[in-house]
């Protein structure tokens, strides 16, 4: 284990310097940290339906989401309700921006989870973060982590104060850009916004997302879970179609 934790700190330390020497020649006014201005305030609710679903998702759900973007910085909070369970996460990321192609800094996630009855989590996710920014149409984000998970289960807590386990974080982004009112992506990602399962069950969407009218964003998006996908047999552990509707300021 430790020497996994070694050689994911070098993998991100190795990440940080590609980043920042892909600037090594560049002066501060092509540097921006914050950008000036009111920044883009969104609003989504969604409802999920699950084809195949697990223990934690066996009924549909609704989730509603508030974010906002201020270029350089972004941070958004969602809550997820389904029966008998309930989700909050919060999250603030910030990259500076460089010559106006990339993006790199650093994320942060807090998670809670409450199975009424039966247990409590807490998630806690430390992030080093890249954005590729190739012209108005296409973009890429990844993003490298560690996974600090506390759960409390209801039935032991009184001999068990509580279960810590450590793990990984990755996610994986590919959007583009359709005929400047739509947007195709395709994500892997080890944790999903409201699900933060240990290494390694990862999820695998699809979506698009369309703009309807200036400020209202309609979209569908397809995923796919695994589980112990890379340790044993895989195992299709879940598939949820999600309908989403947001409005942007």
């Amino acid at each position: 284990m430790k020497k996994s934790i070694k050689a994911f700190f070098l993998l991100i330390l190795i990440s940080f310097l590609f980043c920042f020497s892909l600037s090594a020649q560049q002066t501060e006014k092509n540097i921006r940290w914050f950008t000036p201005g009111i920044p883009s305030l969104s609003a989504q609710w969604a409802f999920s339906l699950p084809f195949k679903g697990d223990v934690r998702n066996p009924a549909p759900s609704e989730d509603f989401i508030v974010a906002a973007d201020f270029g350089e910085l972004r941070v958004d909070s969602g809550i997820k309700y389904q029966f008998e369970q309930l989700d909050l996460t919060n999250r603030v990321i910030y990259m500076p921006t460089f010559h106006n192609a990339f993006q790199t800094g650093l994320g942060l996630t807090w998670h809670f989870y409450r199975y009424i009855n039966v247990f409590t989590e807490n998630d806690v996710i430390l992030s080093a973060r890249f954005r590729w920014i190739k012209g108005p149409v296409f973009s890429f984000e990844n993003a490298f982590g560690l996974l600090f998970k506390y759960a409390v289960i209801d039935a032991i807590k009184a001999d068990r104060a509580g279960i810590f386990n450590l793990s990984y974080q990755v996610e994986i982004l590919c959007n583009w850009k359709l005929f400047q009112r739509s947007d195709f992506w395709f994500t892997i990602n080890l944790q999903d916004y409201f699900d933060y399962p240990l290494a390694i069950s990862p999820f695998f969407k699809l979506g698009l997302d369309f703009e309807a009218t200036p400020g209202l964003v309609l979209g569908l998006d397809y995923s796919l879970k695994f589980v112990d996908m890379f340790f044993s047999a895989v195992y299709l552990n879940e598939s949820i179609l999600r309908f989403t509707f947001k409005v942007v300021l």
